[in-house]
């Protein structure tokens, strides 16, 4: 016979134990709206929203707008060619501001038409709406759920505050500009169309690079932060010597090239802007340098400090440019610090865990997942810092020649 009081202490045991289970919570998927925010909507100002384009396919009754969206887009990039074209024809002699201050905004035309066909491509082809699907198809692996990961609000409010940085830096230069009569402050007198048009063409140029650039910097967020907090949970269990488990060790394994798979699709799309885009920024900024080096008292103070507000946005985003996706490189390689880091697995017994603990690691540290630019230089942190080193100073190499120049008669 069963002594009741004895059951009563089973079953407070029980259910003692149950409640001290943590039960991971439930995955809500992220949508669109939650990593992009408010930029959903306000791409649509680029002109460059193309996804009605994607939706045409499904659905015939959008064929006709489809097709005025694809020419309003490609209006708006002959635009942004007219005002880089005007820049580039402003150009002086040799080694002089105009053909400086013409290089330096000119080369960051050529780069605000790479952004804008990356809008182009990147809303056409359902760029962050697939990316989003994949990534949750990745935080579903996660072992436990994370809010303030998923929370892109800060990162929001932090590209609001950047884009008024860089809208305030290029616009001041057009309307300085158009204030003189000229396409750049150094440049020669245009006809009035010309100089009227310049600020507004600079205005819808800077909603486009904006969005471009913010589109590129989410996604890569949303990459280095699943990769980060990859390593942390994989952290943990290796504090807790779980790691030692097969079935835990293939579960991060899995994980792991889940996450390499989702950073080499999002490259394919990013890569379109971050192979081509730091050859222009670089230019940009070697020439910002050079004039803020060389030409200090060329200019009249409040024209020369509107010159340096832009070198600092060119250096802005030349860092923008180039850091995220360095990060997102220093995360993968990180995942092969915290398994080496224990020892472990040199006295693991299972040559099954030893082999699947070799494999992440190679795969942490000999993936292929690197966007180059130019299909040659990886963008990876040591290489970032050191072209965050050398091409500035390329700038004030080109004053230190043209002061040379000047000491020995040359006019320049």
């Amino acid at each position: 016979m069963i002594n009741p009081s004895t059951e009563s202490m089973e079953d407070e045991t029980n259910r003692s134990r149950t409640s001290s289970v943590i039960m991971p919570e439930v995955k809500e998927p992220l949508l669109e709206e939650h990593l992009v925010g408010p930029f959903r909507k306000t791409i649509k100002i680029t002109g460059l929203d193309c996804r009605v384009i994607a939706l045409a396919q499904n659905n015939p009754n959008l064929r006709i707008k489809s097709i005025i969206t694809r020419i309003v887009a490609l209006a708006v990039i002959a635009l942004i060619f007219f005002r880089c074209g005007m820049i580039f024809k402003a150009e002086g002699p040799a080694m002089s501001l105009t053909w400086a201050e013409s290089n330096m905004f000119a080369f960051m035309g050529i780069h605000a038409i790479a952004c804008a066909f990356c809008i182009f491509g990147w809303t056409k082809n359902e760029f962050i709406p697939l990316h989003i699907a994949r990534l949750n198809k990745v935080r579903a692996l996660r072992v436990k759920e994370s809010r303030e990961m998923d929370d892109y609000s800060s990162v929001h409010r932090k590209a609001f505050i950047w884009s008024a940085f860089w809208f305030l830096a290029l616009l001041s230069h057009a309307i300085a500009s158009a204030a003189t009569q000229k396409v750049i402050i150094s440049g020669k007198p245009v006809i009035a169309p010309l100089y009227i048009a310049m600020p507004f063409l600079t205005l819808l140029a800077c909603f486009i690079v904006t969005h471009c650039l913010i589109y590129y910097f989410l996604v890569h967020v949303s990459l280095k932060r699943e990769i980060e907090y990859f390593n942390v949970e994989l952290d943990e269990a290796k504090q807790e010597k779980r790691l030692h488990d097969p079935n835990t060790l293939v579960d991060f394994s899995h994980r792991q090239v889940e996450l390499v798979r989702l950073v080499a699709k999002a490259n394919e799309s990013l890569g379109s802007y971050a192979q081509v885009a730091p050859m222009f920024c670089f230019n940009g900024c070697i020439n910002a340098v050079y004039i803020a080096s060389g030409f200090t008292d060329d200019l009249p103070s409040i024209f020369f400090a509107i010159l340096l507000f832009n070198l600092f946005a060119v250096l802005a985003i030349s860092f923008m440019t180039l850091r995220p996706a360095s990060n997102v490189q220093f995360h993968l390689a990180d995942t092969a610090r915290v398994l080496m880091d224990s020892e472990e697995f040199e006295k693991s017994v299972d040559s099954e865990v030893f082999k699947g603990y070799q494999v992440m690691i190679n795969r942490s540290l000999k993936h292929n997942v690197y966007i180059r630019v130019l299909g040659a230089i990886p963008i990876y942190p040591t290489a970032v810092n050191l072209a965050m080193f050398l091409f500035p100073n390329l700038g004030n190499l080109l004053a230190l020649v043209k002061k040379v120049l000047v000491a020995h008669g040359v006019q320049v």
